[in-house]
């Protein structure tokens, strides 16, 4: 699959001991690759609408305002099905890497055709 034109653009707050990263997704049928935390997460569709699968299987569509449990190690990714769809990962600060990032147990990328 090749990459969107217009990328997701990420915000960062760390507050109150939750790490939130917030994607503003432009364009529908955007994909954000399949990954791995090592501690579980929620991530929360904030606006929009996204297709999710979790350890390769499609959990479903879900439209704002939504709310996914993400467990500790599952592989999951979102193909965004509307325009400007906003997703926000909540993590434990407590269980972010030396940067402050929350860990990743696995990635994957897209690579150009």
């Amino acid at each position: 699959m090749k990459r969107a034109e217009r990328q997701p653009i990420g915000d960062l707050v760390l507050y109150a001991g939750i790490y939130c990263k917030l994607w503003s997704v432009p364009d529908r049928f955007t994909l954000l690759p399949q990954h791995a935390h090592t501690w579980p997460h929620i991530s929360m569709v904030v606006q929009g609408a996204v297709r999710v699968w979790k350890n390769g299987e499609l959990i479903g569509d879900f439209k704002a305002p939504a709310m996914l449990k993400i467990e500790a190690h599952a592989l999951h990714k979102f193909l965004t099905l509307s325009d400007n769809t906003t997703i926000a990962c909540l993590h434990n600060v407590d269980h972010a890497d030396p940067e402050g990032e929350p860990v990743i147990a696995a990635e994957h990328q897209l690579v150009e055709d």
